[in-house]
């Protein structure tokens, strides 16, 4: 069983336990409603199980509860990732690397309509959202794959993400301020690679040493299920 897959169990474990403690907490203290104030501002984090690979995860949101039956919503999330690896020249001792960067923000913006139970709440509702990043490689003494001592080069390659989704979800009040919840939701979401650039530098060219070339921009849109196995654990002010 892989690492990421282990922590995203032993996470829902871990809820299940917290819930399980409080549980008995809050049934004793029935009498005091649990749901969301008119007003009230809550603030939560949201898990993803390694299988899922949604191209818009929020890990953080923020909810304004205008009164019992709606909401707006903000949501946000930055991802950066860097890869490394060397290239080794062959007999010899050169060595050479790249170094690979990505990096990515996005918020949206929604409403919600809430429908309220005992200590359970059902919502549904319609966000947008946007995202913008890059996708950047720097190669130093080396073309990717053989050592070469006199080339550099790098790659940029700006992102951007535009999306609608509509989405369900529910959330349990465990207390007057703690709740936890899922969500799914069906999504449409644009990528576009806008035009980027390959810049070699060859120390070795005493007349161009600088070569830049275009690349041309490229998008897709796909129409898909979001959210799937999405934990959320918030805070109620």
């Amino acid at each position: 069983m892989s690492l990421n897959k282990l922590v995203y169990i032993k996470v829902v474990q871990l809820f299940l336990v917290l819930f399980s403690m409080l549980d008995s907490f809050s049934i004793i203290h029935a009498q005091d409603t649990t749901n969301a104030k008119d007003g009230s501002f809550s603030f939560e984090g949201q898990i993803y199980p390694q299988w899922n690979n949604d191209g818009y995860q929020p890990q953080f949101k923020i909810r304004w509860n205008i009164n019992s039956s709606s909401a707006l919503r903000l949501n946000t999330s930055f991802n950066r990732s860097v890869d490394y690896y060397e290239v080794f020249e062959l007999g010899g001792a050169g060595v050479g690397s790249v170094e690979k960067i990505n990096s990515f923000y996005s918020f949206g913006f929604g409403y919600e309509g809430i429908r309220s139970f005992d200590r359970t709440s059902l919502y549904s509702g319609i966000e947008g959202f946007v995202g913008l990043g890059k996708e950047d490689v720097y190669g130093s003494r080396t073309d990717s794959i053989s050592f070469v001592s006199d080339l550099n080069y790098n790659v940029k390659r700006p992102l951007q993400h535009l999306g609608v989704r509509v989405f369900t979800g529910v959330d349990y009040n465990i207390t007057t301020h703690l709740y936890i919840g899922s969500e799914v939701g069906l999504m449409l979401l644009k990528t576009t690679r806008k035009t980027g650039s390959y810049q070699v530098l060859d120390a070795s060219s005493l007349t161009s040493p600088d070569v830049t070339t275009s690349i041309a921009s490229s998008s897709n849109s796909d129409l898909s299920f979001s959210g799937l196995g999405c934990i959320r654990i918030g805070w109620r002010f």
